[in-house]
């Protein structure tokens, strides 16, 4: 079947596309004008952000390192200190994602990306001169407030560029830092650590992954493109090629002012629970991987050095996981159960660990490697997801915006429960873990069969075989509530 275009004037509310009659072909760009666009925006936009992601996850893994350094004894933390810092961490990580994207939205990504990034760095080489643990924790709650909005203007900032279709290899591309910059941490710290120097090694690691982090912030405010109509490497045909592609896959209408009635009108989306509940459950694991990795194979009894080392591997097998799996979301235009797939091995690992002794390392290891290869996944997959189901800037802004707040949430419960109590096996923070992800497995697949059970009754009642691919984003102006809607599963 041919792909439905409608016409390329946009439609409002009165003439609103409500009808499979009422849609009309029009070749309005050629497949081959479409790949050379999308070959710009992939070379000019994604190794930046690539950069960018890497700096803000290596600055969230590092106090790991950190804490394996020595850094809870030299500054003299309490009992579960360490599950302190990181809950106040995630109060401003948490709460102001919402303010932080909806900033983005008013006044441009071209002031937040590069300004959040100054912020954090700034913090991040503060941390290294704190004298004790109270100095730390307040540290800690500033660097969470520059960080909150960060990794949702991103997403929002890629969804302005690449369709639906696109989405989740190039979330994938920045995403893939979450896990390799475990990898890139872990080597770091190893070659810090065995510094001769009158500083800690964690003070050394927090200024230079700070250092680097605000210099880099400066030449992405200068050389990122910030909007396909401002894209200085792009003619004027290209940039109109760039407009239609949203409208056929992608948005109702581009470069939309704010509004704060459609900012928040998915609240009134019954759906839009169902993926808080995915979010704050699969948030809970990958906070496990990305804080407590270190801890967990320290289960092993191995030095600090090797066991920093040992964390390379599982973190670049997750970053493998990760690509792929999103590379073939794109390609089958499917999301559900490629991000069900990931949490079950996340599920499987957890089992595991909290099933076997402390001492048997090959079989633990070979675990850790479960849960990377499944705890970084689902923020690609999930983010887009939810992305691929909302047409309107605003609504994917928000989105966004209020379902990593909740997944970022996941971190305050892992602190809390990942205690120094239970180390060095953890059984019953795996146990609880793994309960949590079956939660959000069981939620993720009910929620891809009510949308393929939805799009085949949408089609039998209009009597077509219509995908999400085949009807333009431009035509849904009222989303699901118009008949021409597919949900993309």
């Amino acid at each position: 079947m041919d792909k439905l275009r409608t016409e390329t004037m946009m439609p409002d509310k009165e003439h609103a596309t409500t009808k499979v009659e009422d849609v009309e072909f029009e070749d309005s760009f050629t497949e081959e004008e479409s790949r050379s666009l999308v070959r710009k925006f992939d070379w000019h936009i994604l190794p930046f952000i690539w950069w960018c992601y890497l700096f803000n996850s290596l600055d969230r893994n590092n106090v790991s390192n950190a804490k394996s350094d020595g850094m809870t004894t030299d500054l003299h933390f309490p009992a579960n200190g360490y599950g302190t810092m990181l809950s106040v961490f995630y109060v401003p990580f948490c709460t102001l994602v919402i303010p932080g994207v909806m900033l983005t939205r008013k006044i441009g990504p071209r002031f937040t990306i590069p300004g959040y990034m100054i912020g954090w760095g700034v913090m991040s080489m503060i941390s290294a001169a704190c004298k004790n643990f109270a100095g730390m924790l307040v540290v800690r709650i500033l660097l969470g407030a520059f960080e909150a909005g960060f990794a949702s203007s991103l997403i929002f900032y890629l969804t302005t560029f690449y369709t639906r279709g696109e989405l989740g290899k190039r979330i994938a591309v920045f995403y893939s830092c979450q896990a390799i910059s475990g990898a890139f941490s872990g080597l770091i710290a190893y070659g810090v650590f065995q510094m001769e120097s009158k500083l800690w090694g964690w003070q050394i690691l927090f200024l230079i992954e700070g250092a680097f982090t605000v210099a880099f912030a400066v030449l992405v405010g200068v050389v990122l493109p910030w909007t396909p109509a401002t894209a200085r490497f792009l003619n004027q045909r290209e940039k109109e090629v760039a407009r239609l592609r949203l409208l056929q896959d992608g948005s109702t209408k581009t470069d939309t002012k704010f509004s704060s009635k459609s900012f928040f009108k998915p609240l009134s989306d019954w759906k839009f629970y169902v993926y808080g509940g995915i979010a704050l459950c699969y948030g809970i694991s990958a906070s496990v991987a990305g804080n407590f990795l270190t801890q967990i194979i320290g289960r092993f009894h191995y030095s600090t050095v090797k066991t920093n080392l040992f964390t390379v591997a599982p973190y670049i097998f997750g970053t493998l996981c990760l690509s792929v799996t999103a590379w073939s979301s794109d390609r089958f235009r499917e999301r559900g159960f490629h991000l069900a797939s990931s949490m079950v091995l996340v599920l499987i690992g957890c089992v595991i660990l909290a099933a076997i002794p402390v001492t048997s390392v090959g079989v633990g290891y070979f675990a850790v490697f479960l849960i990377t290869g499944g705890a970084f996944t689902p923020s690609v997959l999930f983010h887009t997801w939810h992305q691929c189901n909302d047409p309107t800037e605003d609504g994917r802004a928000f989105r966004v915006a209020a379902l990593t707040f909740l997944a970022n949430s996941g971190g305050i419960v892992s602190a809390n429960i990942f205690l120094d109590k239970w180390s060095p096996g953890y059984i019953i923070p795996l146990a609880i873990t793994a309960g949590i992800e079956a939660l959000g497995l069981s939620l993720v697949i009910g929620l891809r069969m009510y949308m393929t059970v939805d799009n085949r009754r949408r089609n039998r009642e209009q009597g077509v075989d219509l995908q999400s691919k085949d009807v333009p984003t431009m035509a849904l102006t009222e989303g699901p509530s118009n008949p021409l809607f597919r949900h993309f599963p």
